[in-house]
């Protein structure tokens, strides 16, 4: 959905109106388009301000992405060495407990 803003401080301070036997007082509608233009002004600098705000938060969303898929790689990395290092000390007890066995039947013979 698009916004379309019709009036900009510029435009309003610039208006002029035609004056009519029964019109509005002009120093009224001076004072009174003088405070629609700082409203204005206000609105565009809040407005300015949140762009910037969401381009920050976007980017650190972006960065934090990364960072994130970076840390899931090196995590599946990390328990791959796991699994590799519970096989290997598995080996290793079924070596031992071998060796064991072995030595057993070694010296209780003799």
């Amino acid at each position: 959905m698009e916004y379309k803003i019709a009036l900009s401080p510029k435009k309003i301070v610039n208006k002029e109106f035609k004056v009519d036997f029964k019109g509005y007082n002009a120093d009224e509608v001076d004072h009174y388009l003088d405070q629609i233009v700082k409203d204005y002004e206000s609105f565009a600098k809040l407005l300015n301000e949140s762009y910037d705000k969401i381009d920050q938060l976007e980017s650190q969303v972006r960065k934090l992405k990364e960072e994130n898929t970076r840390l899931e790689r090196e995590k599946a990395l990390q328990e791959d060495n796991i699994h590799a290092l519970e096989e290997n000390v598995s080996s290793n007890v079924d070596i031992l407990k071998r060796l064991s066995l072995l030595e057993k039947a070694v010296f209780s013979n003799k």
